[in-house]
């Protein structure tokens, strides 16, 4: 594990890919390193919102639960990306829990020093703004496309929420390397496992998709784009 990070890896993330070195250097000694095995939790719902993240490598889940634990929402952070947008600036608890789904390495900032750091980079709180408007227009999309009586349809469309949230171009088309099993895409969908690993088995008689190692790999992308239309 590394315990000290520089300008130059700092700058990997598009965050701050343009900020001026000098200025960089005042965040530097705030900025750890950590890694996380698979399943750990780095943060529950409603814990003090100590730190912000970057996932240098792996898959995130980002969880929450209403009361009755009824209703489950989910969301996925893959690598390079920031988290969580939900509270920055605002709130003193985190709003979801976070789960490693697969072995990760982030690097963590204390809240407050980010925030006020920040808050002094007008072109950070820009790519700020954007990223944010960008992640409410997704789940927007994803809400109206899982909304429908259909089963089919629900298990469909969050497939598709999946490839273009996640998906990755690769020789066979495109890999959603963030790990799925039919459980948890049910649970993402609304539907059963048995209705989801039918679904699977019938797209997978069509060479549209096929689970490798739990990852999904897409051989006609465009069968979603058009089923979504």
């Amino acid at each position: 594990m590394r315990h000290m990070w520089t300008i130059d890896d700092l700058r990997q993330l598009t965050l701050f890919a343009t900020c001026p070195s000098r200025t960089l250097e005042q965040l530097i000694p705030h900025v750890y390193c950590r890694t996380y095995r698979k399943g750990q939790l780095l943060f529950m719902e409603g814990d003090p919102r100590e730190r912000v993240y970057f996932l240098m490598s792996g898959y995130v889940k980002l969880e929450r639960m209403n009361e009755n634990a009824t209703h489950h929402y989910a969301d996925y952070v893959k690598p390079k990306q920031f988290f969580p947008y939900n509270g920055l600036f605002t709130g003193e608890d985190y709003r979801h829990t976070a789960e490693a789904v697969t072995d990760i390495e982030v690097i963590y900032i204390p809240t407050d020093r980010f925030e006020r750091f920040v808050s002094t980079q007008s072109s950070m709180l820009l790519y700020i703004i954007s990223q944010m408007n960008r992640i409410l227009d997704l789940h927007e999309r994803r809400v109206q496309e899982i909304i429908t009586p259909s089963a089919k349809e629900r298990v469909i469309n969050t497939l598709h929420f999946l490839i273009e949230d996640l998906g990755e171009p690769d020789e066979q088309g495109v890999r959603v390397r963030c790990p799925f099993t039919a459980i948890e895409l049910s649970r993402l969908s609304g539907t059963s496992r048995e209705t989801v690993s039918t679904i699977l088995a019938k797209l997978r008689k069509e060479d549209v998709l096929r689970m490798d190692a739990h990852q999904l790999v897409i051989g006609h992308p465009e069968y979603f784009e058009q089923d979504s239309d």
